[in-house]
């Protein structure tokens, strides 16, 4: 099964970690496929969730997810 969430990526990279922010809440230990769109096309990697925190954002709450990067999917 595929299941597609949209998340926003923080540009700030450390090491093999990124973090973005969806509507859903990661859960730690899953690994996933995260989708990279840019104006030179797609780029698909596998990623680790390392840790899922809820934060409120203009009131709505939204997940921060700590992930790793595993390599090219």
């Amino acid at each position: 099964m595929r299941v597609s969430y949209d998340v926003s990526v923080d540009t700030s990279l450390m090491g093999h970690q990124l973090t973005v922010v969806g509507d859903a809440p990661g859960v730690v230990g899953e690994e996933l496929t995260l989708g990279l769109v840019g104006r030179d096309g797609q780029l698909d990697l596998r990623v680790r969730v390392l840790e899922s925190k809820p934060e409120i954002a203009d009131g709505v709450v939204r997940h921060r997810i700590r992930l790793l990067m595993i390599g090219a999917a």
